[in-house]
């Protein structure tokens, strides 16, 4: 045994792992790109670990993205006939509203319990729980981000297989975002949009509170397809022409030296691409994605022109943004912030959120339940 906690990313191209000491310091990182199996690639980046820390990896915390997560809302509330202690009711009732999703979602299981409000004696509302007190009546305003059971026993099965048990697994779009709200003033409104490969996030947070969350199985990739079939180019050409582009959007038209071995350049000019074209399109998808995703909400149309939010990009879907794009989205916020993250920044984003008091809250509730009639019923259907 060891005291070294490991982080592992599972996105759908690569994988992140990220081992830190009891400390917090980070002491080895690594990647590695899915090409076969998850399996394979997984066992490879497990091997190399290991002979690097000279130590057997058994136990790791996983970060997951998937268009199938979803958020549900709760309050519930209590009366006391006399004055109780907050601390004494305050977990019964969070155990009472985590009963009540699993019930009545039996196919999936909750991986974030996040409490937005506590409200005592109908009109008080607490930040925190610090100091125990006497009440007459709790509210708890509650939202929580589920995932199919029987997906996350299949992520847990492929792990299995290379001999890690997953102590806890959460949602990738939600840690990070959680990560860096704490930069921001907590008066803010903050949309995070977090663009992967194939699916985008969006979350919303108003004083640095949890608001709003959805994810759609569109991404990147669909940016990609959209360039090749649009200019009639091969989906390998499309992808790094939509790259470079990117990347040099602020400095147009083209270099030929901006190029090295693949020469962009004179295959632009022979293939008559137009680079206005090329930003249409690209402006046209994350348009779409944004407005499936945040804005058919309602939310941003709801704030006023003083509380316009600031937009945060995220993800691998950030590297394909520029302030130079034309977004209709831009007239509801204040500012486009696109986060140029580091490889090994979502493993530090998991061990922070693995650590803080909110993850307790899950953790706790992780008991290994024999499953009901139904649940046993549905589960061998629903294969």
């Amino acid at each position: 045994m060891n005291d070294f906690e490991t982080i592992i990313d599972l996105g759908s191209k690569n994988l992140r792992l990220g081992v830190f000491d009891e400390t917090s310091k980070k002491i080895y990182y690594s990647e590695e790109i899915i090409i076969d199996s998850l399996e394979n690639s997984l066992s490879i980046l497990i091997k190399d670990a290991e002979k690097n820390l000279s130590t057997h990896i058994e136990n790791v915390v996983v970060l997951y993205d998937s268009p199938k997560f979803y958020s549900l809302d709760l309050s519930i509330k209590k009366v006391f006939d006399h004055n109780t202690s907050l601390k004494k009711v305050y977990d019964s009732l969070i155990e009472e509203a985590h009963f009540i999703i699993s019930q009545n979602n039996f196919r999936d299981q909750i991986v974030h319990l996040v409490i937005n409000n506590i409200v005592i004696d109908e009109n008080k509302k607490l930040i925190k729980i610090t100091d125990d007190i006497k009440i007459k009546s709790l509210i708890l305003e509650i939202k929580f981000i589920c995932l199919n059971k029987i997906l996350l026993r299949d992520i847990s099965n492929k792990f299995k297989i290379n001999n890690l048990k997953i102590l806890n697994l959460y949602c990738s779009s939600y840690v990070k975002s959680s990560y860096l709200k704490k930069r921001f003033d907590n008066k803010d409104y903050i949309i995070f949009l977090d663009i992967g490969f194939q699916k985008t996030s969006g979350l919303i947070f108003k004083n640095l509170k949890f608001e709003f969350f959805k994810s759609i199985n569109l991404g990147g990739d669909n940016i990609t397809k959209d360039i090749s079939k649009v200019l009639k180019l091969s989906l390998n050409y499309s992808e790094d022409l939509k790259i470079i582009f990117n990347k040099h959007e602020n400095d147009l038209p083209f270099k030929k030296n901006d190029f090295n071995d693949k020469n962009l350049y004179t295959e632009i000019l022979e293939k008559n691409i137009s680079t206005n074209i090329l930003k249409q399109i690209i402006e046209a998808r994350i348009d779409e994605i944004i407005e499936l995703v945040v804005s058919q909400n309602n939310f941003i149309n709801k704030l006023s022109s003083i509380t316009k939010p600031k937009l945060v990009m995220i993800g691998g879907g950030s590297k394909l943004l520029s302030n130079n794009y034309n977004l209709n989205i831009n007239k509801f916020i204040s500012e486009l912030i696109i986060v140029d993250e580091n490889d090994s920044y979502i493993c530090n984003a998991g061990r922070d959120y693995h650590k803080s008091e909110e993850s307790f809250l899950i953790k706790t509730k992780k008991k290994s339940e024999k499953l009901g009639f139904f649940e046993n019923f549905f589960n061998f259907f629903s294969k």
